[in-house]
């Protein structure tokens, strides 16, 4: 007597290449992905500007502002330069006092010097010329308060 035994779909077994993922396989996914997510982030950290790009675009908003500020009250301003910060001075009963409106900007982790120690700003327009310089680490940065004339 024979026995026969029927059987749905193909007896063929699939291989074994075409079971899965090889251990090879997915190493290499894993390292490309590993890869575009490092240049990412690296780019992302890139595309911020650095401490001394922002203070410096700080420091020319605070003179314009003074320069603003000047010409509006039709008052003289001092920007007062020490290690830490620039301060803003107005003129108040023959006395030069620090501004209520225009506070002081402190310079944080970024190593400034100026030439000059104040900065005096008329109401006609005239400001004195002085050269601000920024560093940080290997990058520096030379903020100067008139453009040069060419």
């Amino acid at each position: 007597m024979k026995i026969k035994i029927l059987a749905i779909g193909n007896s063929n077994f699939l291989s074994k290449r075409s079971a899965g993922f090889t251990l090879i396989e997915l190493l290499v996914v894993v390292a490309i992905v590993g890869i575009l997510v490092s240049l990412a982030g690296l780019s992302i950290r890139l595309a911020q500007p650095s401490a001394a790009n922002v203070l410096q675009a700080k420091i020319q908003q605070k003179i314009t502002s003074a320069q603003n500020h000047s010409q509006f009250y039709n008052r003289p301003i001092r920007l007062l330069f020490d290690e830490k910060k620039i301060q803003v001075l107005t003129r108040k009963e023959s006395l030069w006092k620090p501004s209520q409106s225009l506070p002081a900007l402190v310079f944080g982790s970024v190593t400034v010097s100026a030439d000059v120690d104040m900065i005096e700003i008329l109401p006609n327009g005239f400001i004195t010329r002085a050269s601000v310089t920024l560093s940080e680490g290997n990058e520096t940065h030379i903020l100067k308060s008139i453009a040069d004339e060419r």
